[in-house]
């Protein structure tokens, strides 16, 4: 990963649909409460068309990339501020891309719908092997 330049593409990744069980099973295992994530009427009440998967989930897939790319132990800062709703149905494109590169090599994250809608935009910092 050396030589990493301003404007290098780490990954740019198509994320199938979580699908409305895998959300539920995220909101069980993180303990969430808000039934936004589980609940059609309560999502329906507050505006939404069904329920919201997790903005943590796409900050989770984030990380996973990441540490995919450059490895498990070199990812020392991810921020991650979401956007628009994503839908258990929605279909991401997660995108990381050289911002700063470097020892510490700073990267723009950004997470987008099928239809270009960006639902996630953040950074990250890591650490790049001498």
């Amino acid at each position: 990963m050396s030589g990493l330049k301003q404007g290098d593409i780490l990954f740019g990744e198509t994320i199938a649909p979580a699908g409305r069980a895998r959300v539920a099973l995220f909101s069980e295992a993180t303990e969430d409460p808000n039934p936004i994530h589980v609940d059609d009427d309560f999502a329906h009440k507050a505006g939404f068309p069904t329920v919201l998967q997790q903005g943590p989930m796409t900050t989770a897939r984030f990380a996973q990339l990441l540490a995919r790319v450059v490895g498990d132990d070199a990812v020392t800062l991810l921020d991650v501020t979401f956007t628009a709703p994503v839908y258990p149905e929605d279909t991401l494109i997660l995108r990381a891309e050289v911002a700063e590169p470097g020892p510490l090599t700073r990267c723009t994250l950004s997470a987008v719908k099928s239809d270009g809608t960006q639902t996630a935009k953040g950074f990250a910092d890591v650490r790049m092997p001498a």
